[in-house]
């Protein structure tokens, strides 16, 4: 139900069990291994394409710059040969060539450059002011392509003058939220601050479609998995507290019908790491708890009712006393719906086919309700609110939260704390969240007192954070040690 957003500009990314995000693989017979796409973009020296190779990435640049379905279709049955393509790859091939389109506008070669049987392009997106890369493996004997990669933001590099201060970064963040605003890609808040000062905070773009409502500052957002950071938060509270211990184990909380069978075991520091090995609706451990990392809302699940278990109320009734009020987020909650709430931001599932891109709300954005794993709703300000309270000690002291977020490598978590992700390089530590129709970033830059915070309702904003991580990425971020 609540998912995080592992993506990264500098590593190959999978779905890793919750979507598919910046790399779209669409395979053939010969699978691309890696995610070459993701390096070439630094490489300075490189052999040019064979002709037909070089014929087949600007056919299929041309087709997406053109973006319809016709042309893109096209593109499809003489590049694929669309008889034979299964029907569901050619939806999912049909519909990523149009997001792209919809998500550049235009874009531009840079580079091209070939390995063998590998070729790449470099372009520049129009709309994001990034570099896309496109990479192909073609099979010379059959003439056709073995294997295919897009990956979006492979180079993101502000001008100089964006990061030479806070108001330049401000400005810089600001131009590409309206760009994109503007183009109808991106619709919610986008918060960026400083040492507790807000240096930009803005409400873009259209927030419904059907009655063309402007989103305003204070709409109320499902924020996904970002809420694992607020569960991990009162976890830990609780350690503090000494009213239960990382070491504790499932057993001594939760009962046989309340667990996985196999599970009685299992401690709650391997649950705050996602390196626990339960799986929904399996009573066996898919590997030993503590030796390799496995992401999942399962575990996140079980410790909302731990919390549960020793506070002895709901745990939305907890956070509300237990970090709400010290934190002063006046506006984060759990909706238990029925129905839509049609004050609310509809959560917007963006698709492309015979009529163009096209909005499908998605009503479980609001008719799920929110569990340890997430799905709380909240406005960007409230998760600043956060991220001070959190930073500066006002939930837990600084010695906790430098157990959050230290990579837990020792229990197979190479970029995963206690409740803290800490993938995306540069320093960068918190928590993201992606369902169908809600994003969540909420993102801190070491000991630097930056504080970076988006949330929308078509999850669409990884150009917006990518530019905020490459203008603050600038900057040392550590005062006394890094994460």
């Amino acid at each position: 139900m609540s998912l995080s957003r592992r993506a990264s500009t500098g590593v190959c990314t999978t779905a890793i069990g919750r979507r598919l995000r910046l790399a779209a693989y669409l395979r053939g017979a010969v699978a691309v291994a890696s995610c070459p796409a993701l390096v070439h973009a630094q490489e300075r020296t490189c052999d040019a394409p064979a002709p037909a190779v070089d014929s087949v990435l600007q056919r299929i640049v041309s087709a997406t710059n053109v973006g319809t379905f016709v042309a893109i279709d096209r593109l499809i049955d003489s590049l694929w040969n669309g008889t034979r393509m299964p029907a569901e790859r050619r939806v999912a091939m049909r519909s990523m060539l149009g997001r792209w389109h919809w998500q550049s506008t235009m874009l531009t070669p840079v580079r091209r450059c070939a390995s063998g049987a590998s070729a790449y392009m470099i372009l520049a997106n129009a709309q994001s002011g990034e570099q896309d890369s496109l990479h192909l493996v073609m099979i010379p004997a059959a003439n056709r392509i073995g294997g295919f990669a897009l990956v979006q933001g492979v180079h993101v590099q502000p001008d100089a003058k964006d990061t030479a201060t806070d108001t330049a970064r401000a400005s810089a963040l600001r131009a590409l939220t309206r760009r994109m605003a503007a183009a109808g890609t991106f619709a919610g808040e986008v918060l960026l601050a400083h040492d507790g000062r807000i240096l930009y905070h803005e409400a873009v773009g259209t927030a419904n479609r059907a009655s063309m409502r402007a989103a305003k500052l204070g709409d109320v957002f499902n924020i996904a998995s970002t809420g694992k950071l607020i569960t991990a938060t009162a976890i830990m509270q609780l350690v503090e507290q000494g009213r239960l211990s990382l070491d504790d184990t499932l057993g001594k909380f939760l009962g046989p019908g309340e667990r996985p069978a196999g599970a009685a075991g299992v401690p709650i520091r391997t649950i705050l790491s996602h390196t626990d090995g339960m799986t929904r609706d399996s009573d066996s451990l898919s590997f030993r708890p503590g030796t390799r990392f496995s992401y999942v809302n399962y575990g996140y699940f079980l410790l909302g009712q731990v919390i549960e278990k020793v506070s002895g109320k709901p745990f939305a009734e907890h956070f509300a006393s237990a970090i709400f009020a010290p934190a002063q987020m006046r506006s984060t909650k759990r909706l238990v719906l029925s129905q839509v709430d049609p004050a609310l931001p509809p959560a917007y599932n963006v698709e492309f086919d015979s009529t163009g891109i096209r909005f499908e709300t998605n009503p479980l954005a609001q008719t799920t309700a929110a569990t340890g794993a997430g799905g709380l709703f909240s406005t960007s300000l409230d998760l600043f609110r956060f991220a001070e309270a959190l930073r500066t000690g006002r939930l837990v002291s600084k010695t906790t939260l430098e157990q959050m977020r230290t990579p837990r490598r020792e229990l197979g978590a190479t970029d995963y704390g206690f409740g803290v992700d800490l993938f995306r390089g540069h320093n960068v530590w918190g928590h993201s969240g992606a369902i169908p129709g809600a994003e969540s970033e909420l993102e801190l830059y070491g000991d630097s007192g930056y504080v970076f915070v988006l949330l929308g309702n078509v999850v669409t904003g990884d150009p917006i954070r990518r530019l905020a991580n490459a203008l603050i990425g600038t900057r040392p971020f550590c005062a006394g040690g890094c994460v």
